[in-house]
């Protein structure tokens, strides 16, 4: 409840007063009784969790960043054809690592996660670095308040020292819309959150991660993890 406060108090959307207050007090009586038994728990270590990137073309279909594209072998009777289909539009051979796979465009938009906690995040680490010279970065806020909100804070300087492009809020490369579209044949990374053939321009290829994951494309110009730039600099 204290992290709820931290968020969401003072927020133009949020209750605000008395009315804050009471919310509050309600939000306090949603929790699971104290003797509550689940059918299954999962407890999992944060640390093991690898970020994730798409290889095909819908979001389900997805691995860790050091883990190899599936094979044929290893998936459904069913899933075959729909994996072969895939890589051959996606131009990726089954088997083989996702890490390193070149990438030409990063698209960091749109309402997704291109919200003002995303590219504060994006900005920080972007930070005094530049991005790979044969990549092209659009950052799209995912509205005008949080292109304001960005502009107030400086992080427009940041991304324009970097090479980011920031562009005006709308859905953009998110499905292609106007000259926002990807050439075909070429890779981008999105922090969207489809994948489909064509989404982002006829023959546009789609791989879809965290503005983390996205902004490490963006400055190594290949799928890495973040933690990479990051060892590299110290």
């Amino acid at each position: 409840m204290k992290q709820l406060s931290i968020i969401s108090k003072g927020r133009k959307f949020a209750p605000q007063g008395e009315a804050w207050d009471k919310a509050v007090a309600y939000w306090k009586t949603l929790f699971s009784d104290g003797d509550a038994r689940f059918d299954n728990e999962i407890f999992l270590d944060a640390d093991d969790i690898q970020p994730m990137i798409t290889y095909g073309t819908n979001p389900g279909m997805g691995i860790g960043v050091n883990d190899n594209i599936p094979t044929t072998e290893t998936v459904n009777e069913t899933d075959k054809s729909g994996l072969s289909k895939s890589l051959a539009y996606m131009g990726l051979k089954e088997g083989t690592p996702i890490k390193g796979q070149k990438v030409d465009y990063v698209f960091i938009g749109s309402c997704t996660n291109s919200r003002i906690e995303d590219l504060r995040m994006v900005a920080s680490f972007v930070k005094g670095k530049k991005k790979a010279d044969d990549v092209e970065v659009w950052v799209v806020p995912g509205s005008k308040q949080v292109e304001k909100q960005a502009i107030e804070e400086g992080i427009d300087k940041v991304f324009e020292e970097a090479g980011f492009m920031l562009r005006q809020p709308g859905c953009s490369a998110c499905l292609g819309m106007n000259e926002d579209k990807i050439p075909a044949g070429k890779y981008c990374i999105s922090t969207s959150n489809r994948n489909f053939e064509g989404r982002q321009g006829p023959g546009a290829r789609t791989m879809l991660a965290s503005p983390l994951t996205a902004a490490a494309a963006a400055i190594t110009g290949e799928v890495c993890r973040c933690e990479r730039i990051i060892n590299e600099m110290e």
